[in-house]
């Protein structure tokens, strides 16, 4: 094994750890909420439009968190080659190595930024949307700034992974997972304007859905 392939295999790892980590928390702090509130904290939705999005989004995640493994523990690219959908399209040079090592150390900085947002949530976080349930409205720490801090990261730890595993099948995993957060992000918005009426209508106006609003409407 040469030293690039070498790289790029451990940038591929980091990234399977990382994945790691973060879907074992959520399915931590899953646990611990449902403990405290007395019922899931929407792993399974309670809306039906919520339910069929799972049906499609959890194959994505499991895909996600499973490919990173299987690109880092092939025997070689020379050799035994992978089917073409499991294949890097970006090669061993120099860029996919660089690539590789800014996407594994770009998400290590999104998990760590998401820590610090389920944080921030408190007994608050949830994972779906429960249309008979009411939950204070966060708008403090990454709050002020991103409605949907924690949707914003998970996207680029999503394109963190694609630069450190560029398959055909990470691409479309991709797509489907930011597809999804861009899905669920306004269909909470719309839930919690009914929730929270004229005050989250003025946050909403204020503050960028995944991105910081230098501006004001």
């Amino acid at each position: 094994m040469t030293l690039g392939i070498g790289l790029i295999k451990l940038a591929a790892l980091a990234c399977g750890v990382e994945l790691a980590v973060y879907w074992g928390t959520v399915l931590v702090k899953s646990w611990r909420i449902a403990s405290k509130i007395g019922k899931d904290p929407n792993m399974v939705p309670r809306e039906r439009v919520g339910q069929w999005m799972r049906v499609l989004w959890g194959p994505a995640v499991l895909a996600w968190c499973i490919q990173p493994w299987l690109f880092g523990l092939a025997a070689g690219f020379g050799r035994g080659q992978p089917p073409w959908i499991l294949a890097s399209v970006a090669g061993t040079g120099l860029m996919a190595r660089l690539l590789a090592a800014a996407g594994a150390g770009g998400g290590a900085v999104c998990l760590g930024l998401t820590f610090i947002c389920w944080r921030q949530m408190g007994r608050s976080w949830r994972i779906g949307i429960d249309p008979g349930e009411k939950t204070e409205l966060v708008v403090r720490g990454a709050y002020r700034f991103v409605r949907h801090p924690i949707y914003s990261l998970s996207m680029f730890l999503m394109i963190g992974t694609v630069l450190a595993v560029p398959t055909p099948l990470m691409f479309l995993t991709a797509v489907v997972h930011i597809s999804m957060l861009q899905v669920e992000a306004r269909r909470e918005e719309g839930y919690l304007i009914k929730l929270h009426g004229s005050h989250y209508e003025k946050y909403r106006q204020t503050v960028g859905r995944f991105l910081p609003r230098p501006w004001k409407q």
